[in-house]
């Protein structure tokens, strides 16, 4: 017996240890993810089943009066769904739209959105997701490349449309609005005076969508049979944060492969309440987010959009096994007041990409999230990172590919690139690029292969040229194409993977690359700050550019008045802060790291409707104070913050400050 469990205990030492170094788990559930989805999406072909719809139909079948959706405090069954999908459905068929058209869709997170994109796809019509956040000249642009037959919209985004009434009208765009009639006209009245009522009549540049009153009856699953994993299934804008939204193509293969392993990595189940905030004009509310469900036949809980005061309370009313995060909205709960209903929930796990590192290990503890599965994927890309987080040691990290996952998915590459000009480095014998080593910041790129349904590369709708300009040849090895994600991210010596930046971002001082994301989240751990994004600008006379910080601050330092008119400041409560900036940076970022200007803002960061910080405008005001309003501090030769005006300014543009 003793010998036998010494075998054992030998065993169980030596599986524990390799999976401790190489986290077979972690790659086995990719893997298996990877299986199933792939085995979906052959059947799927097998028996031209490919439109994304069947499997929303399939769910009608299986459960029709199980709850689909919840919004508001109101429940929808899968049949609910699927009867009002019909009414629209035949409306649209009576209004002129046929099988492969395009409808363009402008609207807020509702019920309506989804058995909006619900009747599209059950027509085999391609709908396209207009960003509800822009106007003018990124509308237009919008509408020009979706180049869709219709445009329905919520009422409340009128005024944007009238705005480029004339150019919408022009690109030859039929205009709906989605909100009832009698909504919409109680809506306008209301804000008029008697004599404005009798005056002024109801805008008319718009038809309303009255889809109630037509059949529910279903239609046949053939107008659907011809549709291929090629086709496009909805267009979805990229956020913008660094020009014109493009539109990503979105076609019914990269959706079946999405949805079925997202439910399995996130182990998903009919039983599972899935709580989304997140807008569903984006990839990750929709597809991610709501299209899962249509493979896993879970609930969907719905919000109009996100509320940091409303969150929680949503989580344990309804009973939320999951919530889908991006960008900065983890870091607003963790900054709202401590509460009883941090920890009274039941969710398991919280899932999404963006979260930084100095919010993670806070996030989990006080809210106690048992896993947050942290990924990497881009709306038109080849490729995703992934990191189901439990332990410290997954804190931080976008993705991990382990041996068995490297072997089977040998996709992606972190190549060396000049972060000024944004030009890849090659070797100079033979002309490919050059791979980096562990921690060393490069760009990643991922095989574009079309023989490949994981790496197929579908590029921007009605932009040939910007798609094409995307790719690159001659990568690892002659004629190979890969996809540049633009993105700066470096990986560890046991392959974690961890983003630094965006390229162009990432920017030269001293001689040395400066990561933003990095510096803002160190930054972030300085008690008093709740938001912060850095960028580099240019100073006269100056090599390369000085980092800069905008921050906005707890409201114990800085608020605004009962009226909201101006800023009320504590001036000692600021001054303990700008302290403790100082000493943080100077004991905690390397000298050339230290930004040379903070900026403090008196409003919310400007973002993207993804929770996405927007610098261009940042960097474009720089500190120039003609443009800067807002108090402004400078990193002066003492080693400290100290106020920044008219006479620091001077001194700077003369070439007389040290920097």
């Amino acid at each position: 017996m003793a010998p036998l469990l010494a075998t054992v205990a030998a065993a169980l030492s030596a599986g524990y240890y390799i999976e401790g170094k190489y986290q077979l788990g972690k790659d086995l559930t990719v893997v298996r993810a990877a299986v199933q989805a792939r085995k979906r999406f052959d059947n799927c072909i097998k028996e031209n089943d490919c439109s994304i719809y069947n499997r929303f139909e399939e769910q009608c079948q299986i459960r029709p009066y199980s709850v689909a959706l919840v919004f508001e405090g109101s429940s929808y069954t899968w049949k609910d769904l699927e009867l009002a999908s019909n009414r629209l459905a035949h409306w649209f068929v009576a209004n002129g739209i046929q099988k492969r058209d395009r409808v363009a869709m402008m609207m807020f997170n509702s019920p309506m959105f989804i058995i909006t994109w619900l009747a599209l796809l059950k027509l085999a019509v391609v709908p396209a997701f207009i960003n509800n956040q822009i106007t003018g000249p990124v509308l237009i642009h919008s509408l020009k490349v979706a180049d869709a037959k219709m445009l329905v919209f919520d009422y409340e985004l009128a005024p944007a449309i009238q705005e480029s009434l004339g150019e919408i009208q022009g690109l030859g765009y039929k205009l709906y609005t989605m909100t009832p009639q009698e909504q919409v006209e109680g809506q306008f009245y209301r804000q008029l005076s008697k004599e404005s009522k009798d005056a002024i009549e109801m805008p008319s540049f718009f038809g309303y969508v009255d889809w109630r009153q037509h059949s529910a009856a279903g239609f046949s699953k053939e107008i659907r049979r011809d549709v291929q994993m090629h086709d496009p299934a909805s267009l979805i804008y990229t956020s913008g944060t660094t020009g014109f939204p493009k539109a990503a193509v979105m076609d019914h293969g990269r959706c079946t492969i999405a949805t079925k392993s997202w439910g399995v990595l996130c182990k998903i189940v009919p039983e599972s309440k899935i709580y989304i905030t997140l807008p569903l004009y984006h990839s990750a509310g929709s597809i991610i987010g709501v299209g899962q469900s249509w493979t896993t036949g879970c609930t969907i809980i719905l919000a109009r959009k996100f509320s940091v005061n409303r969150f929680w309370k949503d989580c344990v009313d309804y009973d939320v096994t999951h919530f889908q995060y991006i960008g900065e909205l983890c870091r607003y709960l963790l900054h709202a007041p401590e509460s009883p209903l941090d920890k009274k929930h039941n969710v398991q796990m919280a899932f999404g990409n963006g979260m930084r590192p100095d919010v993670w290990s806070k996030f989990q503890e006080r809210f106690n999230i048992p896993t947050v599965f942290e990924y990497y994927t881009m709306s038109e890309g080849t490729g995703a990172l992934m990191n189901v987080g439990k332990t410290l040691r997954d804190v931080g990290a976008v993705g991990y590919r382990g041996p068995i996952v490297r072997i089977l998915q040998n996709t992606m590459r972190i190549v060396k690139v000049d972060l000024d000009t944004e030009e890849l480095i090659r070797d100079k014998k033979t002309g490919l690029c050059i791979e980096c080593g562990p921690n060393e910041v490069g760009e990643l790129l991922t095989l574009a292969d079309n023989k490949q349904q994981i790496s197929r590369y579908v590029g921007y709708f009605n932009q040939p040229k910007v798609s094409q300009s995307k790719l690159v040849r001659d990568v690892m090895v002659k004629d190979d194409i890969y996809f540049r994600t633009g993105d700066i991210l470096y990986r560890s010596k046991d392959y974690y993977y961890y983003f630094a930046d965006r390229a162009g971002d990432t920017y030269r001082w001293k001689g040395e690359n400066v990561s933003t994301a990095e510096i803002a989240d160190s930054m972030g751990h300085v008690d008093g700050v709740t938001a912060c994004t850095v960028y580099g600008v240019s100073v006269p006379g100056q090599d390369g550019r000085a980092g800069m910080a905008a921050l906005v601050l707890k409201d114990t330092i800085l608020r605004p008045d009962k009226d909201g008119e101006y800023m009320m400041v504590d001036e000692v409560a600021l001054q303990a802060f700008v302290e403790r900036m100082s000493v943080h940076v100077s004991k905690k970022l390397p000298a050339y790291a230290v930004p040379r200007f903070l900026r403090i803002c008196e409003q919310e960061l400007d973002i993207t409707g993804t929770f996405k910080n927007r610098k261009v405008e940042y960097k474009k005001d720089g500190f120039d104070l003609s443009k800067v309003k807002e108090r402004m501090y400078w990193w002066t030769p003492q080693g400290r913050y100290l106020p920044f005006g008219e006479v620091e300014n001077a001194e700077i543009v003369a070439g007389r400050a040290r920097l």
